[in-house]
């Protein structure tokens, strides 16, 4: 499974940006168009919870387990998914 890239410059609010203050990089997802976003596996109907591909979210303040799966409670990461899709 790859990542996915943003391929183009995100914009997203940056009072949520804020609330992202554990980000180890930096909020490169919004900053940098070439930085590979974590491969979002499965969206629950509200959109509110993100499963993600664990091996492809190392390090991350905001990866949680949860049952067999990995769940991302990034903020910055939830808003992108909401506006853009990816």
């Amino acid at each position: 499974m790859s990542a996915v890239g943003n391929a183009k410059q995100l914009e997203v609010d940056p009072r949520i940006i804020e609330q992202a203050n554990l980000c180890q990089n930096c909020h490169r997802c919004v900053k940098d168009p070439n930085f590979q976003l974590c491969k979002i596996d499965y969206v629950t109907a509200a959109g509110s919870v993100l499963f993600v591909f664990d091996d492809q979210c190392k390090n991350c303040n905001y990866k949680v387990s949860f049952g067999n799966g990995t769940v991302c409670g990034c903020p910055v990461r939830r808003e992108i998914m909401a506006k853009y899709g990816l």
